[in-house]
């Protein structure tokens, strides 16, 4: 009985500390992967130990270990006096070392075996209890709805319905930090926008992190509080998560008459994100990111991506934002207008200039090592050379939207600034110094501040080509760093 509690007791334990983000049929997927493991695994371990207690013992306590690592991992590198087992590379093998000495000691102990039974079964049904009245006890609570300002959207006065194109850079760097911190001028990009009449807009992030900056940009929005800045945690991003499903702005359109292409890494509205996205941690991996084998790619995985170490499955994981940048570029390269559909608002969300970094200047693959190696981050050269191989996807983008769909709608911008500054106490500017480019064919562009926000942007863009009156709301950005950072 143990056994099945400890799956129960992973499954409730996981939602309790995730209330409101997991779907139930997520959950129910979960349960089953994990139940059909744990019987193989079982079954395996009963080859070798005929005893059925010893077995499902020996089981447990090894399967215990694998759901629970990243939890038992992180708490032993909070106590200090153990900071000896700090690393993986000791830690890994002590934790073996304990399970052998522990298989042999109990092998023939029966009554030691028996206890152990009966003291799991009540200690896991303790904690199955308390967890199951947690998510009782929340789930009665008042449902925390995402909270909307009230927007005037007048349909009526829309004239003309072209097909819109956000293509959003992640972590793409405006014109300025590009010279003043990479000296790098980044001309050709900006000289090929303008040759193709677009227009630059000179706003600035109003967050340094993703969700946070996409949840404000696409409600039109600052994210309502409470959230302590510093302190990022996963229930923050969960609830950014949340904001970015409901985009007020998609909806607008929507009730224009427009169908939404969702080509981002996000669920929005009923649409889900066009493939996994390793930075984006929700529903199954809420669960799951913290099991071995996923604590052990996050945090360790470059190791084994290349050289004597090399598994095949890490290179493959390594490679997952990659295929989810192609895969976007080639849906929108293959992407022509049809007269007879609605018209479109395309939504295309590429992790690059964004880490990892795959690319030299002109598209050659960097050393697989470097894909998961977080200080390749901090190199800003490496950076630089991807952002200039992004350079050429934007351009083959928008020479190929141009050609294909004149009329259209364009947009060329970034979430937020480059974020791998060493240095936390560099001038806000460069944390949110975004770009931001726009191509309106009927080129009515109306005046603005001298510098504006990614939060008033979609109230521009309703106003300018939507002729819309939408009020805009005061600029201002707020520096955001997670917990884990603090450590």
């Amino acid at each position: 009985m143990f056994l099945f509690l400890l799956i129960v007791f992973f499954i409730l334990h996981g939602e309790a500390e995730n209330f409101g983000f997991i779907y139930f049929s997520e959950l129910v997927k979960i349960s089953l992967v994990i139940i059909a493991c744990v019987a193989i695994f079982y079954l395996l371990i009963r080859i070798f130990i005929k005893n059925t207690v010893h077995a499902a013992l020996v089981c447990f306590f090894i399967s215990g270990f694998l759901l629970f690592f990243g939890a038992i991992f992180d708490w032993v590198k909070s106590i200090h006096l153990l900071n000896w087992l700090h690393s993986y590379t000791i830690f890994v093998p002590f934790m073996l070392l304990i399970f052998v000495l522990f298989i042999l000691f109990i092998r023939t102990k029966i009554a030691l075996q028996n206890k152990l039974c009966f003291y799991l079964n009540v200690l896991l049904l303790i904690y199955c209890t308390y967890d199951a009245v947690t998510i009782i006890f929340k789930s009665v609570q008042p449902d925390k709805k995402v909270a909307f300002q009230k927007i005037n959207f007048d349909i009526a006065s829309v004239k003309t319905k072209p097909n819109v194109y956000l293509l959003l850079f992640d972590e793409y760097p405006g014109y300025k930090s590009l010279k003043d911190s990479f000296s790098f001028s980044n001309d050709s990009l900006y000289k090929f926008l303008e040759d193709k009449e677009f227009t630059f807009l000179p706003t600035f992030s109003n967050y340094n992190m993703t969700f946070y900056s996409m949840a404000s940009m696409l409600n039109m929005q600052y994210i309502n509080k409470p959230f302590i800045p510093l302190q990022n945690t996963m229930e923050n991003d969960q609830q950014r998560l949340r904001e970015i499903k409901s985009a007020t702005a998609v909806r607008y359109f929507q009730s224009m008459g427009y169908s939404f292409i969702n080509y981002s890494i996000f669920d929005i509205l009923d649409k889900p994100s066009v493939k996994g996205n390793s930075f984006v941690i929700s529903q199954a991996t809420l669960i799951t990111n913290k099991i071995f084998f996923n604590k052990i790619l996050h945090d360790i995985g470059w190791n084994f991506i290349s050289g004597r170490l090399k598994l095949p499955y890490f290179k493959y994981m390594a490679m997952q934002e990659d295929r989810n940048n192609q895969f976007i570029e080639k849906k929108l390269l293959g992407k022509t207008p049809q007269n007879n559909l609605p018209p479109q608002f395309i939504y295309a969300h590429f992790n690059m200039p964004h880490p990892p970094l795959y690319y030299d200047s002109v598209g050659n693959y960097l050393p697989v090592e470097t894909f998961f190696n977080q200080q390749i981050y901090f190199d800003k050269q490496k950076f630089l050379s991807q952002l200039k191989y992004t350079n050429t996807i934007i351009k083959r983008l928008v020479d190929t939207i141009s050609t294909n769909d004149p009329k259209a709608i364009v947009i060329v911008m970034s979430d937020h600034g480059y974020r791998g500054y060493k240095n936390i106490h560099i001038p806000e500017p460069l944390h949110f110094d975004n770009i931001c480019a726009v191509h309106f064919p009927d080129n009515n562009y109306q005046q603005i501040k001298e510098k504006w926000s990614n939060v008033n942007f979609f109230r521009y863009l309703f106003n300018t080509e939507f002729n819309q009156k939408l009020p805009y709301l005061n600029d201002s950005s707020i520096f955001l760093k997670d917990v884990l950072l603090q450590q």
